[in-house]
């Protein structure tokens, strides 16, 4: 259960190998996927007509490597089994998964995966939206709506997150697509993944500029760097993507309010906000609970919600809901930060790969939960 635990593994010559319980009961730790991928580069033992690796576990949390690789997506040559009734019944206490149920009333959570035998998230911590709800937000299949401004959504560091949304003429709010990058820059999240997205799905390159671009996100992305004063997040978001910025609320509760807020609306019997299951998973992970604060073992909770992958979404959303969707003190909180940029230069400027910048093969953005 230690990803250090990997050089136990180097240099052998395996005919099988077997995991037990890789997702475990509490959290999303359990087996690192490198010990799973070094496992499977030493299948390599001579006189072998066919090697196996096996896993065993509880339906794991949708945000767990083992879901990824086996599930969804999954990955070719691999097959998850299920069994149809629940396990091992002739060998436990009578009642025992009625029993089970009755203890985790108060954890749907749990009862989803232990009683149930669903997939399912485990929450850790208070939800800093508990007001999402799955049948409510959740959806598959958002296309995008011709000629209505494109809201990115940003959130900086070294997991910088870009979330490109719609607020519909109808007035839903589209979540479309969500990059969220590992250990990377805005730069690399911008030439490797949103320029090609724009270019692919949304119809941008070659003079074409079907969408207005408007860009929110954190205020620390005009921090000038320290390497150049000319250098800034928001100053490259200008030079590469052009469209307007404006900064988000500074204050956490300046911008969870307004998402708990439009979290509880609706538009034709559906939430106001709809995110695509597939496209956008990192932002419906983090809304249903992966973004959360602590509580300690005295019960206490924290005033701050934790850093985890999942609160660099949380957090894009935040800054999206107080300025799209501005409530009490946040009406004309922003009126001095909004700066319009050049436009000129996104899909003109040339790349040493490619008149346009787009042609060269960029390195394909990794899926939420995997590395860069």
């Amino acid at each position: 259960d230690d990803p250090q635990d990997a050089s136990k593994l180097m240099s052998r010559e395996l005919a099988g190998i077997a995991f037990d319980e890789p997702a475990p009961a509490v959290g999303s730790a359990g087996i690192d996927e490198m010990i799973f991928d070094i496992g499977l580069s030493r299948l390599r033992q001579p006189g072998m007509n066919w090697y196996s690796a096996k896993l065993a576990e509880n339906n794991p949390d949708e945000a767990h490597w083992t879901y990824r690789r086996f599930v969804q997506p999954g990955t070719d040559g691999f097959v998850v089994w299920q069994p149809s009734s629940p396990e091992n019944v002739a060998n436990l206490p009578p009642e025992y998964y009625a029993e089970l149920r009755r203890i985790w009333q108060h954890r749907p959570d749990l009862v989803r995966r232990f009683v149930e035998g669903e997939f399912g998230f485990q929450q850790i911590g208070r939800p800093v939206t508990p007001q999402w709800n799955d049948k409510m937000h959740l959806t598959v299949g958002l296309n995008p709506v011709p000629r209505v401004p494109l809201h990115i959504l940003w959130d900086f560091g070294h997991n910088p997150t870009a979330i490109i949304t719609q607020k519909t003429p109808m007035g839903s709010w589209l979540v479309l697509d969500c990059l969220v990058g590992d250990e990377i820059g805005v730069e690399e999240l911008v030439q490797d993944a949103l320029k090609p997205l724009l270019v692919d799905r949304y119809g941008f390159g070659k003079g074409k500029r079907p969408h207005e671009l408007k860009h929110i996100g954190d205020p620390a992305g005009k921090e000038r760097e320290q390497t150049s004063i000319h250098r800034s997040a928001v100053r490259y978001l200008q030079k590469e993507l052009g469209g307007s910025w404006r900064a988000g609320p500074v204050k956490p509760v300046e911008r969870i309010d307004p998402l708990q807020s439009v979290l509880t609306r609706l538009v034709g019997g559906k939430g106001l906000i709809q995110v695509d299951r597939h496209r956008a998973a990192a932002v419906w992970h983090a809304l249903r609970g992966g973004w959360h604060y602590h509580i300690s073992r005295n019960g206490l909770v924290s005033g701050v919600p934790v850093k985890n992958v999942h609160s660099h979404p949380g957090d894009a959303m935040g800054y999206g809901a107080a300025v799209l969707f501005p409530m009490g003190r946040l009406i004309g909180a922003h009126k001095d930060l909004t700066s319009k940029v050049q436009t000129a230069s996104f899909f003109g400027r040339k790349q040493n790969s490619g008149p346009l910048g787009f042609e060269r093969p960029g390195v394909t953005m990794p899926k939420h939960g995997q590395k860069a």
